[in-house]
This record gives structure tokens, sequence and C-alpha cells, in this order.
């Protein structure tokens, strides 16, 4: 049994040159600061100090870069083993799934449409991160094909939703893959059940 100490350590005073920034913590400890999306890739060293600037015109493509892009690059960027493998083999699955799609829907002759765009400058810290950043350019483009298709008539309103909706279910895959640890994927990338 641990012994108890017979004294308590008084609190530190806060130095009245420095802002607690809200209310006052009365143990004097400092307050948790979570992790932002932002934080969490500048403590990343990269392999590379790469970066790119992003054009994309959908609402998904600019949810997923503002909400989970910055998340899966800094997982990408300590994932080992069995989760490399296993977020490798689902961005290359994404990537060729959105390539053949594209394909498929330039088979419909449409004059392109010009749709309003916002850019935004990533940092890819690994080569896995610029896959990703790949797939949603690639995502970005299957947008703009289907809906210039679905203007001329070409393909129809649900095929563009089913299009879509494929193609964003892809891309949340890559989000969940990155959640758990590194010990929970068996070394030829398969999650384990618990």
């Amino acid at each position: 049994m641990a012994a108890v100490p017979d004294f308590l350590p008084e609190p530190e005073s806060p130095d009245k040159d420095t802002t607690t920034g809200g209310s006052a913590q009365p143990s004097g400890l400092k307050p948790i600061e979570r992790l932002t999306s932002d934080s969490r890739i500048d403590r990343i060293r990269p392999e590379s100090d790469a970066k790119t600037v992003l054009r994309y015109s959908s609402l998904f493509a600019r949810t997923y870069i503002r909400s989970d892009y910055n998340f899966c690059a800094a997982k990408i960027a300590v994932a080992r083993g069995g989760k490399t493998r296993a977020l490798e083999k689902a961005l290359r699955e994404t990537s060729e799934w959105l390539r053949k799609t594209e394909q498929w829907l330039l088979r419909f002759e449409a004059r392109p449409i010009e749709l309003p765009h916002d850019m935004i400058e990533l940092t890819i810290t690994r080569p896995l991160a610029g896959l990703l950043v790949r797939c949603l350019t690639q995502y970005d483009r299957v947008y703009v094909r289907a809906t210039e298709r679905l203007a001329r008539g070409k393909i129809t309103d649900e095929q563009r939703l089913g299009i879509l909706n494929n193609a964003e279910r892809k891309l949340r895959l890559i989000v969940q893959i990155c959640m758990p640890d590194n010990d929970q994927y068996t070394a030829d990338g398969e999650h384990r059940e618990k």
C-alpha cells in the first residue's frame, strides 16, 4: 500500500504578468489543450517539405479538407507496419476506382462547364498523404465531370448521386482506417477485431 504524504504541496500562484486566457484553474494546473488538426500537423517532422495547391469545387472536398485532411496526414505520418499497408491499399483502391469512374464519365461527350472553385495550400508530409491529395483531386474532377454530364442530359441525377456517394464513402473509409492505433492492425494490413 502506498504511503500517504503528511503534507500537501500548495498550488503555485500564477505570476501577475501572465494571463490565464479564460477562467483561472483553482488547482494551479495548466488547462489541457486539445490538439487541433493544424497544430497536430505542425508537430510532424515531414519526410518532405512539399506543399501543393488544391483546387476544388465540391462541398464534400471542402469539408474533407477542413475537417479530415490534417488528421489523416498526421496519422499517416505516424503509421507503422500493418496500418501503413492498410492505408496504402485503401488509397490505391480509391484512386483506381476514381480513375475508372472518370474514364467512364468521359465516354459521354459534354461541353465543359466552369464551376465556381476555391483553392487551398496543403502540406504533404509523407508520400501516402500525397496520394490522399491525389484522391481528393480525382474526386473533384469526378464531381465536375458528373455535373457536366448531368447538365447536358447524358446521365441521370440518380447515376450522379450514386457515383458521388460511392466516392465519398471510399474517402471516408480512409479516415476510419486512420483512427485505430498501429497495434490494432496485423502485419498484412487487416484490422484486428476485438
